[in-house]
């Protein structure tokens, strides 16, 4: 597995105690990310950049993504969750029926993406500074803006202000270390509202104005 040359570049500085969020035994991990979990379970690497998922804060986050995105339950499961609360995910299906990939479920955009990546494909590309597929400067940037933050613990993000759906802009004078249960859901809530407006509701600052009448 490739989570070596992660952890190369990404060393582990801390470390969550294993039933974080919930006693690990009574949350069985699917069989398919069982030896990465037993590798790397509640590892904190980098001060917060990216953390490994616990059995029980995975099983957590698999109910909180499963409530923001459509199709998530059964297909997909969490393993780690990134320093903006980005949670990870990998497709647990038959491996004999489809190619298998890892996906990003992002709290602040309210969607999801496919990295079109396994899993040690994609820690190879997170690894890599040309692909940089967890946007490695953005963090540093943050870390120099605001260098008396500390390392992140286990149960927070790095979360923005205003949020990106409300026209809150993507820098890091937007940015606030929060909890981070607490930012999923309530950015699950927002997307969830707004995708019960109108398709030409104007969203304005922290309101969402109804469309205009035709003149």
């Amino acid at each position: 597995m490739s989570l070596e040359i992660l952890l190369r570049r990404f060393p582990v500085t801390g470390t969550a105690d294993p039933t974080a969020f919930g006693e690990g035994g009574g949350h069985p991990v699917p069989a398919t990310l069982a030896g990465l979990f037993e590798r790397a379970a509640g590892s904190v690497l980098a001060d917060g950049f990216l953390r490994f998922h616990t059995p029980g804060s995975a099983r957590e986050s698999y109910e909180a993504c499963a409530r923001l995105i459509e199709g998530i339950e059964g297909r997909y499961y969490p393993f780690a969750f990134d320093w903006t609360g980005r949670e990870l995910l990998f497709d647990i299906r038959d491996p004999e029926a489809r190619p298998r990939y890892v996906i990003a479920v992002d709290p602040a955009e309210g969607e999801h993406f496919t990295t079109g990546l396994t899993i040690d494909e994609f820690f190879e590309a997170a690894a890599d500074e040309d692909e940089d597929a967890l946007a490695f400067p953005f963090f540093r940037e943050w870390r120099e803006a605001d260098p008396g933050a500390g390392p992140l613990g286990f149960g927070q993000v790095v979360g923005y202000r205003v949020p990106l759906a409300l026209g809150g802009p993507d820098e890091v004078a937007n940015m606030e270390v929060t909890d981070r249960r607490v930012y999923f859901e309530l950015c699950t809530q927002l997307a969830l509202r707004l995708r019960d407006l109108p398709e030409d509701t104007r969203i304005d600052g922290a309101a969402a104005a109804p469309p205009e009448p035709e003149a």
